[in-house]
């Protein structure tokens, strides 16, 4: 999901910083959960129609998240944390850096460098011609919804990583995932704004 260069089973630190840009829109949770996900956005790519089905599906895959909490958030009866790298995983702070593992991992993971496709579809946007679908974007409303998604998931990706660390039990772990959760339910409903713009401007295959 967005930017991070962590290593494949290793728990490096999520990067200190996003890039810019988000796209929401308003799917509905029941379409959201049965989009099949599609072969998307290879990072680097500036192709338009592959940001648009990378977006898509980033926000199915936070859904899934969001609605499988439970068997991510896992505290045992130690007071531990368990395996964080599920949910780093779909959150795209578990990754290759480069090469073809990376694109298999994007094609995989479709919030693992989601600023790009944003970042894809607001350069689009700029550039479109008068009557083009692109051109009908709000983007003023677009970029502060990618904004905030870009924060909340490098925080939420945070949050997984930290509990690995945290030293108070139970309540320190619960408080913790709480936080998460909240970030991630912020996310998939500006996930949802922006999939909602994309549609009503009339991007294709949404």
């Amino acid at each position: 999901m967005l930017g991070f260069t962590c290593i494949t089973l290793c728990l490096s630190p999520p990067p200190t910083a996003f890039g810019r840009r988000a796209m929401l829109g308003g799917a509905t949770t029941a379409a959201l959960l049965h989009t099949a996900p599609a072969w998307a956005r290879t990072p680097g790519s500036s192709d338009v129609n592959e940001a648009v089905e990378q977006i898509r599906d980033a926000s199915v895959e936070l859904r899934r998240l969001q609605r499988d909490w439970a068997t991510y958030a896992v505290i045992d009866a130690e007071g531990r944390a368990g395996n964080i790298d599920a949910a780093r995983r779909i959150l795209g702070g578990v990754a290759p850096q480069r090469g073809e593992a990376a694109i298999e991992m994007a094609r995989r993971t479709p919030l693992y460098r989601i600023d790009g496709a944003f970042n894809a579809v607001r350069k689009a946007a700029i550039d479109a011609s008068a009557g083009a679908w692109l051109a009908a974007i709000d983007l003023d409303v677009f970029d502060e919804a990618c904004e905030r998604i870009l924060f909340s998931l490098q925080k939420t990706d945070g949050d997984f990583y930290g509990v690995v660390f945290a030293s108070k039990g139970s309540n320190m772990l619960a408080g913790i995932y709480k936080e998460a959760r909240v970030q991630v339910d912020r996310s998939a409903d500006d996930f949802d704004l922006i999939l909602r713009l994309l549609r009503e401007a009339g991007a294709p295959g949404l």
